[in-house]
């Protein structure tokens, strides 16, 4: 079997990481979120090092809601890699070896974006920790295809889409400075394929070896790439973040305001 892969990725640009408001939100929230438990901690006379943890599902899906037309603006279209794999079939007496070569490949869809599993928050010695999960639903992408094999020479585009990738991650903020960082980002789980091919009809036999090549190739090489994709991206916002508001911690003014404000978006 033969694999090649030649990687072509937008980068972030200083315009695509201006638009931060939604990763921001995330932030804001995840901090207005510690302010509301904060403050019900006060009213209840407890002492404010007290370690304490928070479920976060309310302001986590009013963000989400935001995520996903935002990924579909900035994030995609993605550049996927140029993937080139060879194979090999037997009906009865004859083996055919062939090649099939994806090229040209783009990530162009996200359908929505949703939280998975619960949300929360743990506040400890100034440090609060958010863990959140997401699914990103119904995943779109398109190559072209062509192969070799014996004297066939097929070819056309396929669109492949994808029900759903789920991912986990974690932020860590620190509340004396306002510093955050993203302690873990992983893909837990990608969901079924569907692929549909265009601009050739090929016989059931191709066809089906199509589908196999293409399924392992997305979960073995595509599902990484996109997933780095989004880890990147969230990165630089991050970091973008970061240095406007570095050695800058909330004050209870601020905390007030963003209490408000979170309770006008919750109104509507």
């Amino acid at each position: 079997m033969v694999c090649s892969i030649h990687i072509e990725r937008r980068g972030v640009t200083k315009s695509d990481k201006m638009r931060i408001l939604p990763l921001a939100a995330l932030g804001l929230a995840c901090i207005i979120a510690f302010v509301g438990a904060y403050e019900t901690e006060l009213e209840d006379n407890v002492e404010r090092n007290t370690p304490l943890s928070a479920n976060m599902n309310n302001y986590i899906d009013v963000v989400m809601i935001q995520v996903g037309p935002w990924m579909n603006t900035h994030l995609v279209p993605m550049a996927l890699p140029d993937v080139v794999e060879g194979f090999e079939h037997r009906p009865i007496l004859i083996t055919y070896h062939g090649e099939l070569a994806l090229t040209n490949g783009v990530f162009h869809t996200i359908h929505s974006v949703g939280r998975n599993g619960n949300a929360m928050m743990h506040y400890d010695r100034q440090l609060l920790r958010v863990s959140v999960g997401a699914n990103i639903r119904q995943l779109g992408f398109t190559y072209d295809y062509s192969a070799h094999i014996m004297d066939l020479g097929p070819s056309g585009f396929v669109d492949v889409d994808v029900a759903t990738m789920t991912f986990t991650s974690e932020f860590i903020i620190d509340m004396t400075d306002f510093y955050i960082w993203m302690q873990d980002f992983r893909l837990t789980n990608m969901g079924n394929l569907s692929i549909r091919f265009r601009g050739n009809i090929l016989v059931d036999w191709l066809a089906n070896i199509f589908v196999n090549i293409i399924t392992t190739i997305f979960r073995n090489t595509i599902t990484n790439v996109v997933s780095n994709g989004v880890h990147e991206f969230i990165q630089a916002t991050l970091d973008d973040m970061n240095g406007r508001l570095r050695g800058r911690a909330i004050s209870e003014q601020e905390a007030a305001v963003l209490v408000e404000n979170l309770k006008k978006m919750l109104n509507h």
